[in-house]
């Protein structure tokens, strides 16, 4: 049944479709995904606020909808804001909503020191301007930022990069990083999450998508600690939580 174990809300800054695809490839039987989408059109400052005002009335109604914990997404919107800024945005979703919640940036924060990287290499489909952002965010916090390669992939052609072509500009993103610890994948529309895998086999390393940080995130505080095979050592992680922070 939909939902019937524990239901997570997402605020998205655009459409709702390839963190779907994604989610109900390895979410657990009976967690269900309840999305919002603030409606945003390109990379502008304009339209990231636009998105950012919306936010905590988004996450008021998915409290009012009974959600058990609400994830923001939108990396770009949120580091363009400064250093701290995602602790800020948590702040008031909780207070919204009612529940305990994460933004993308704190989730990869998150998840990369859960798997102990401080060195990391970003490969992004943002315009430099965004690339540099998210880099510098990230260093501000304490990593060590060994390459950061973006695409500048249009706004509205995010989901429409091929696998295929995510894997080789990550694969030459590794090869020139040298001795990083993970690989960041920012951005969840794009299909990430589809080589992390076979990335992670090919270079020995751990590759850290958005989305699954993102929910690895929720259902590490929900409790969730089902196996999940498959999808990455990260995901894969989350049984051996079993009894130890739950």
């Amino acid at each position: 049944m939909f939902g019937d174990r524990m239901r997570i809300g997402y605020i998205t800054p655009t459409v709702i479709e390839v963190v779907a695809y994604d989610f109900y490839r390895f979410a657990p039987d009976g967690v269900g995904l309840v999305g919002v989408s603030c409606g945003i059109d390109n990379w502008s400052p304009e339209e990231f606020d636009k998105g950012l005002d919306q936010v905590n009335a988004f996450a008021k109604y998915l409290g009012s909808r009974g959600v058990d914990f609400v994830i923001h997404g939108g990396g770009p919107l949120v580091v363009a804001r400064g250093k701290g800024y995602e602790q800020e945005i948590v702040r008031n979703i909780e207070a919204a909503s009612g529940v305990g919640a994460t933004t993308g940036v704190r989730a990869a924060m998150e998840t990369l020191r859960h798997i102990g990287a401080g060195r990391i290499a970003i490969a992004s489909p943002y315009p430099e301007a965004h690339n540099q952002a998210m880099a510098s965010y990230l260093a501000s916090n304490g990593f060590e930022i060994v390459l950061a390669e973006g695409l500048d992939v249009a706004f509205k052609d995010l989901q429409n990069v091929p696998p295929s072509d995510i894997y080789d500009f990550a694969r030459d993103v590794l090869a020139r990083a040298g001795a990083c610890d993970a690989l960041y994948f920012p951005c969840p529309q794009w299909q990430t999450a589809e080589v992390v895998p076979a990335l992670e086999e090919d270079s020995g390393k751990p590759v850290i998508s958005y989305t699954h940080a993102n929910f690895f995130t929720a259902f590490r505080s929900l409790g969730i600690r089902d196996a999940i095979h498959g999808h990455g050592s990260l995901l894969a992680s989350l049984s051996s939580l079993a009894g130890a922070d739950a």
